[in-house]
């Protein structure tokens, strides 16, 4: 079944309301406010159900010089699973992705801390959001990585200061999952499944009526609660994926 676009949403909405007919979501204040509105309601579904919908391949961000074995991941991103570096040898052999192995934090920090900063294949490293400082290797590809809960920042245990300056976007290949996210256009569909779809459309249009319209008719509160009702019954299905997680999921909610 072909779900609505966020224009087919809005104009459904605005009929209830007695609103003008639009032929996008940014034809009148109206319509902008009802776009805005369902994608803030889609918001709050996805981080209430917890959903992490697609098993995705992206690149990390790079940082720069001054924390060369420090990267961030995108936006949204969760439930990393496992990470890949190019750790050719020379600047032109053929790409060499090879899997980067994660150890928990503390356990990564004792490896680092066992390092000799006299050792001239070592230097320091300022973590950010920290003034604590550790020791990593200069003369090779990443072999381990960890994260500290709550942050975006990727810490690993080496590079190759013959290669790069720090650890490069390009050559990282990451498996994981990524949160849905709506973009206000017309066409955006909201990637939610399917029996959620319903919960969205009425909770918008209540807190549309509620905000907009002096408070929402018995008839539409009745069809949120129904929805509310019936999408609990049924969380499990959004929440399968969390079970079944393959790696350490370290998510911002």
């Amino acid at each position: 079944m072909a779900k609505d676009t966020l224009l087919e949403i809005v104009q459904d909405i605005l009929s209830e309301a007695d609103g003008d007919e639009v032929n996008s979501i940014s034809d009148t204040i109206e319509s902008d406010q009802v776009a805005r509105v369902v994608r803030n309601e889609f918001k709050l579904i996805v981080d209430e159900f917890d959903i992490k919908m697609h098993v995705t391949l992206i690149q990390l961000d790079a940082t720069g010089a001054a924390t060369p074995c420090e990267m961030t991941r995108p936006e949204g991103f969760h439930s990393i699973q496992s990470i890949y570096y190019d750790k050719r040898a020379l600047a032109g052999d053929d790409p060499l992705f090879q899997k980067v192995s994660f150890r928990d934090p503390d356990s990564f920090l004792e490896m680092t801390m066992q390092r000799n900063e006299s050792d001239t294949n070592v230097e320091t490293m300022a973590l950010d959001n920290s003034t604590f400082n550790i020791n990593i290797r200069n003369d090779e590809a990443p072999t381990y990585w960890t994260i500290l809960e709550g942050y975006d920042e990727i810490i690993f245990d080496s590079y190759d200061s013959s290669l790069e300056t720090n650890l490069q976007a390009s050559k990282t290949l990451v498996k994981g999952t990524q949160r849905p996210t709506l973009a206000l256009t017309d066409a955006a569909v909201p990637d939610l499944p399917q029996n959620l779809m319903q919960l969205l459309k009425n909770r918008a249009r209540a807190f549309f009526f509620d905000v907009y319209m002096d408070g929402a008719p018995p008839a539409v509160r009745r069809r949120e609660n129904h929805s509310e009702v019936r999408s609990q019954r049924k969380k499990y299905v959004t929440t399968k994926l969390q079970q079944q997680r393959l790696g350490p999921d370290y998510g911002r909610k």
